[in-house]
């Protein structure tokens, strides 16, 4: 077991998960993925209505707090999480929290029950990875650095 302290995890998660939704902010803000993602000929009708309706501040705000779950997460399967560096371990995390929480928010909000076309999900689900491979790294930064070591 890690010797990570619940100041120092909640740390982590708290600068992955503003790391991460920064990314993401700015990809998803991008004027050529926005002109994709609500073009009237592609998109579907009620993403275009409902998704500029969100709460940003209050949907980063629990983003964040996720991420604090996902850093004590983290903490606590450390030992057993695949990769001999933290760059590897957060990689790794970056993709199971991508494909546990994002994969299924895509599919069943946005695909499911928005109708967005799979090839706009697919472009979401791109974005959305590279924001939890940041936010898994950052993560793993502050909690598995120090374990090995160093860089």
């Amino acid at each position: 077991m890690s010797k990570n302290g619940a100041l120092k995890i909640a740390f982590a998660g708290i600068a992955g998960g503003f790391a991460g939704n920064g990314i993401l902010g700015a990809l998803f803000s991008a004027p050529f993925i926005r002109a994709i993602l609500y073009n009237t000929e592609l998109q579907s009708k009620l993403y275009i209505e409902l998704t500029p309706q969100r709460n940003i501040p209050i949907s980063v705000a629990g983003l964040v707090v996720l991420s604090i779950v996902h850093s004590w997460l983290f903490n606590l399967l450390m030992p057993s999480i695949p990769g001999n560096t933290w760059v590897k371990k957060g990689l790794f995390w970056g993709t199971a929290i991508c494909l546990m929480y994002w994969l299924f928010q895509e599919w069943f909000m946005f695909n499911a029950l928005l109708r967005e076309p799979l090839l706009l999900c697919l472009l979401e689900m791109v974005l959305l990875f590279i924001g939890s491979i940041v936010e898994g790294v950052v993560i793993a930064f502050f909690l598995a650095r120090k374990a090995e070591g160093g860089i």
